[in-house]
């Protein structure tokens, strides 16, 4: 057969793909007592038991009666592994199994694209892979990435997320290494802007009345300490600090205040459910000011 008509085989990449020897992933996935074959023939040893710790749906398929480990079919076993074939390419399969290594915590794998980014999120989803989707979903980390590639809305909705935390809150990720210092330094501002911003909640203290800390029994007894001035200014304090509604949830400032109201058993035991239908009223407004709050990136 000659060499245009064996080219003409080939139909597709994945035909391509499927005609390859398969090779060794090499260190660190040298070693296991199962085998991950690529979509592009990339053969990665690991362990059972930590696929079946990091997903469900692999602990449910080791969980079922398996193959005898010494059939020697060379499309199921491999130097005497049982080879499982997955659609995910080399490059996704190493990102992915990375996040289920014992170093993961310390040696954390680097997210280069989005396109990475969503194919690893993709296939954390059909493995059930939980702790790596919400590992990859760390705002900063989707932050650096899509600020990277000049990607704008993405690169906005993160800024608008890490709010919920203190600027100095969110962990050093490795992706950061790929911005400017320039680009972080205007996300530090962003979120300083937010914060004072929140300062513009006085002028709607009327439309949005806070909920009370305090009943008439507390009020009759005389153990009600704070005014509703120090009581407005704690929350716009929290908002300047986490510019997000998810603030007033916080369990341990919501504690706080309420020891500081001396509230009684009973009012304790309402501040929560009150703060947190108020926080739903509140989102609005709160939103509205963020929502004219630039980040000011150069994304051209």
């Amino acid at each position: 057969m000659d060499t245009c008509t064996t080219l003409y085989k080939y139909t597709s990449i994945e035909d391509v793909e499927s005609q390859r020897i398969p090779v060794d992933a090499g260190a660190p996935f040298d070693r296991g007592d199962i085998i991950l074959r690529s979509a592009d023939n990339v053969d990665f040893h690991f362990h059972k038991l930590l696929l079946s710790l990091a997903s469900s749906f692999f602990s449910n398929m080791f969980s079922l009666p398996q193959p005898d480990s010494l059939d020697d079919a060379a499309d199921r076993t491999k130097d005497g592994l049982p080879i499982i074939p997955v659609t995910e390419d080399s490059v996704v399969l190493r990102k992915l199994l990375s996040f289920c290594s014992p170093v993961y915590d310390t040696d954390v794998p680097a997210l280069e694209n989005l396109d990475i980014v969503m194919s690893v999120l993709d296939a954390a989803d059909k493995y059930d892979m939980k702790r790596v989707g919400v590992f990859i979903k760390e705002p900063m980390r989707v932050f650096a990435i899509a600020c990277r590639y000049r990607s704008e809305a993405e690169t906005l909705v993160a800024a608008r997320y890490m709010l919920r935390f203190a600027v100095w809150e969110p962990a050093y990720v490795s992706e950061l290494d790929f911005i400017s210092g320039s680009d972080f330094q205007r996300l530090v501002k962003y979120h300083t802007n937010c914060g004072q911003a929140m300062s513009q909640l006085t002028r709607l203290w009327s439309t949005y009345p806070l909920p009370s800390l305090d009943c008439k029994f507390c009020r009759k007894k005389g153990v009600s300490r704070l005014s509703l001035k120090e009581y407005q200014d704690s929350v716009i304090e929290a908002l300047r600090i986490r510019p997000s509604v998810e603030s007033l949830l916080n369990p341990e400032w919501i504690d706080s205040m309420v020891r500081r109201a001396g509230s009684c058993i009973g009012c304790k035991e309402r501040v929560p459910r009150a703060l947190a239908e108020y926080a739903k009223e509140l989102a609005f407004p709160v939103m509205a000011i963020i929502l004219e709050i630039p980040l000011d990136i150069d994304f051209r």
